[in-house]
């Protein structure tokens, strides 16, 4: 009998789930009834103000039923409408392939624990790729040390100076490497200046390297719903058996203007 005959088969418990992205440094909602189909609010958080130096200037203006009157000095005061945050849903899964003919509750066990690995890193690919199609100011290729500096720069006029960085992991190595970024008191990652930054998994490692600013990033969540996949023929004639499977839907909303870097890490 060979030693690989011998294997005893040892019932270890899994690791702790180490949710590092968005999972851990946003807030998470559970989903209501209807909240998963989209989602909607309006924020009056990317408000940015103006200043006002025409103290002399009557700011009531002439009722609309009379003669306009002369603009002063500074012009016509300015007034914004509150800012429509809309979200749609993504799902993230994980599953198992079963060999027997039937698929019990450990199976179905089995796909929820893969989901609770793999959903933070199906997140931050997802919430990402949501922010690449947000984005309204482009700072090119940059230092990362500049890349932060000119972040705070946008957060110090827009989002009520809260501002959320989303940094890929390698990128949060260099950052605190250079003291760019400390432990948060809470817990989590912050500038010097207190914004938020979020290690983000990203699904090709070091290429690109691409930094995010926004305002709060909100997820919604849905619960995990498990079931089995029924066995299913394929167009060349093979057959995908029954298999275990766990899902789980999200709706990120995020606020205001994005911006978008390529970090060098010098």
């Amino acid at each position: 009998m060979s030693f690989a005959d011998a294997k005893t088969y040892l019932d270890l418990a899994d690791p702790v789930v180490n949710q590092n992205g968005y999972l851990g440094n946003v807030p998470v909602i559970p989903a209501g009834p209807h909240d998963l189909m989209g989602s909607e609010y309006l924020t009056h958080a990317c408000a940015t103000g103006e200043t006002w130096t025409d103290l002399c200037y009557n700011a009531n203006l002439t009722p609309c039923d009379e003669s306009p009157v002369t603009p002063p000095a500074g012009g016509f005061k300015t007034f914004a409408q509150p800012e429509l945050v809309e979200g749609s849903p993504f799902a993230v899964y994980d599953g198992v392939e079963c060999d027997g003919l039937t698929i019990g509750a450990d199976d179905l066990a089995g796909a929820e624990t893969r989901l609770a690995y793999s959903e933070g890193r199906q997140v931050d690919y997802n919430v990402r790729a949501v922010l690449e199609t947000l984005v309204t100011a482009n700072l090119g290729t940059l230092p990362i040390a500049t890349t932060i500096a000119l972040f705070e720069e946008y957060t110090s006029a827009l989002y009520g100076s809260y501002g959320v960085i989303s940094l890929p992991r390698g990128l949060v190595v260099h950052a605190r490497s250079q003291d760019l970024i400390f432990d948060a008191p809470g817990g989590g990652l912050q500038t010097v200046t207190g914004t938020t930054v979020v290690p983000t998994a990203q699904e090709v490692p070091g290429d690109p390297t691409i930094a995010y600013l926004s305002g709060r990033i909100t997820l919604i969540q849905g619960t995990v719903q498990s079931r089995v996949a029924p066995a299913v023929t394929r167009p060349d004639g093979s057959c995908d058996p029954q298999r275990a499977l766990a899902e789980r839907m999200y709706v990120p909303l995020i606020e205001c203007t994005v911006v978008k870097a390529t970090a060098t890490s010098i």
